[in-house]
């Protein structure tokens, strides 16, 4: 990140400064937040870090911890955006009308994180590419920024599992302003939703694509190469996110209990640089080749499109696409 912004977040966190004792001297507030974010930002082990900034291991691991803390506690308004304000809302909405998607307001999708998990619950985090992992589901705006996020679920869960036990499905189905937001297009009320692939289950508040067929026409081939077209938003997070804090490529090495907070701190910050336009570098993108040496799980496909208003809600979407 830039200097200005890393000055900006030492304000934001500066509970983390400590005072000299007469046994010793505290370490500065800039140095413990550089110590964190270079840890996030890094794919070096703990000892090398030690070794960097001369302090102990376990000095690093207690202040990767604590700036997460205070991370969430200072900053969470930078992620938790849902329930949205009806300005807010009108906006999200907004930019995916300007993509061709008239409603939507964010684009879903999950990714599996790489963690340690204790021998006893081992086979719960055991995904079907054979490794340990958690899953980041995450809701994304127009702007790849993150809407919602939910952490934790065992790499043995999809993402529709993980999508029908959420606080955001629950959201989309109740609140009152999501619920009573619509638009008519072609005689038909169509409310507020989300995008999502066919991994999702589909339903009015969950647009996925046509399930795939020989007798599928034209026009439905290309509403479905334009959902995907519009996944690219979460895409861009999940990899943008990767190339800020490569510590989640390579995967989240400290207790398991730790890895939702530290995973949920770097989407705030994530989110924090995103508002601020902190730019990106080209070669941290690069970079994500390097350290990924494990590819994200596949999940199954989900058919359930049993729902006729859904189902009407998809096809008056897929005339309105062909404008």
């Amino acid at each position: 990140m830039s200097r200005a912004s890393f000055d900006v977040l030492c304000g934001l966190v500066n509970k983390m400064k400590r005072a000299d004792t007469n046994w010793r001297k505290a370490i500065k507030l800039q140095k413990r937040v550089a110590i964190a974010l270079f840890t996030l930002g890094s794919s070096l082990k703990y000892r090398e870090i030690s070794e960097l900034f001369g302090v102990g291991i376990s000095t690093v691991c207690e202040i990767v911890y604590e700036f997460c803390e205070e991370v969430w506690k200072t900053m969470s308004a930078y992620i938790n955006k849902l329930p949205p304000k009806k300005e807010e809302l009108a906006g999200y909405i907004s930019g995916f009308c300007k993509l061709g998607h008239p409603q939507c307001m964010g684009v879903i999708d999950g990714y599996h994180i790489k963690v340690r998990p204790n021998a006893a619950v081992a086979k719960e985090y055991l995904n079907n590419r054979g490794w340990y992992s958690i899953i980041l589901l995450a809701l994304v705006d127009y702007r790849c920024r993150f809407l919602y996020v939910n952490i934790g679920a065992p790499g043995l869960c999809n993402y529709s599992q993980t999508y029908n036990a959420s606080a955001l499905r629950v959201l989309l189905n109740n609140n009152e302003l999501l619920t009573g937001y619509k638009k008519e297009i072609d005689g038909v009320e169509i409310p507020v939703y989300i995008i999502g692939d066919s991994s999702f289950e589909f339903s009015k508040s969950l647009m996925t694509p046509y399930p795939v067929s020989t007798s599928l026409t034209e026009n439905k081939k290309q509403f479905n190469n334009k959902l995907l077209t519009c996944k690219k938003v979460v895409d861009n997070a999940f990899w943008h996110l990767k190339a800020r804090f490569r510590r989640l490529g390579i995967g989240i090495d400290n207790r398991k209990g730790n890895a939702p907070l530290i995973i949920r701190s770097t989407c705030i910050l994530y989110n924090f640089l995103n508002e601020i336009n902190d730019n990106i570098d080209e070669k941290w993108l690069e970079m994500n080749q390097v350290d990924t040496n494990c590819q994200n799980p596949t999940n199954t496909v989900v058919y359930c499109d049993d729902e006729p208003f859904a189902e009407e809600i998809r096809d008056t979407l897929c005339r309105f696409s062909e404008r």
